[in-house]
């Protein structure tokens, strides 16, 4: 597998050679999304939240679908008739109350974060392998997040999820630039 990705890095499709300056754009773009996100954190979480709700009612329709048209059995009718009643329930709750939604996802967020910490930890200490620090700086970095989550919830609810969204947008942003000015270097024969 690593040999396809390696000739379409060596070798890219003329189209992207061509326009690698539009993909360095929507690196920029995504990029400035993401900047956008940590500064209306507020408002990305509520976006957020919001896409999440519309997202569960969707697939509370399409599950309603599946269960009138291919469920064979009663028994796998009722099943995704009260599976597609959940999903809906759950994205109503999301569309009607963001905020409130916002914080229990933040709870959540912050319980697996010292979950993790804890278990990267753990595994560091009991396996004996190299990088010890590495795993347990990822650990600590776990458990710091989860700790900030936890002692500033509900308040942190408002927030967090906007600010995660947008440092993952902005490092997604940075990768697709970086994979603009990498195809304009192939693109011109730079790393042949």
């Amino acid at each position: 597998m690593s040999r396809q990705f390696d000739s379409f890095a060596s070798i890219p499709p003329d189209v992207l050679a061509v326009h690698w300056g539009w993909v360095i754009a929507l690196g920029i773009l995504v990029g400035a999304l993401g900047i956008l996100a940590i500064i209306r954190a507020r408002m990305a979480t509520i976006i957020t939240v919001g896409f999440f709700g519309v997202l569960l009612i969707v697939s509370a329709v399409s599950v309603l679908i599946f269960a009138f048209t291919t469920a064979g059995l009663w028994t796998d009718f009722f099943v995704h008739v009260l599976w597609a009643g959940l999903l809906a329930i759950v994205g109503i709750i999301l569309l009607t109350r963001p905020a409130i939604s916002a914080e229990a996802i933040t709870l959540l967020i912050a319980f697996y974060f010292i979950a993790e910490g804890l278990l990267i930890v753990g595994y560091a200490f009991t396996s004996h392998i190299e990088g010890l620090w590495m795993y347990l700086l990822q650990g600590g970095v776990a458990l710091v997040l989860g700790a900030l989550l936890l002692t500033g919830w509900p308040f942190t609810g408002l927030w967090a999820i906007g600010t995660f969204l947008g440092v993952d947008l902005l490092f997604k942003g940075w990768g697709i630039i970086a994979l603009g000015f990498a195809l304009r270097a192939i693109s011109e024969g730079n790393l042949l």
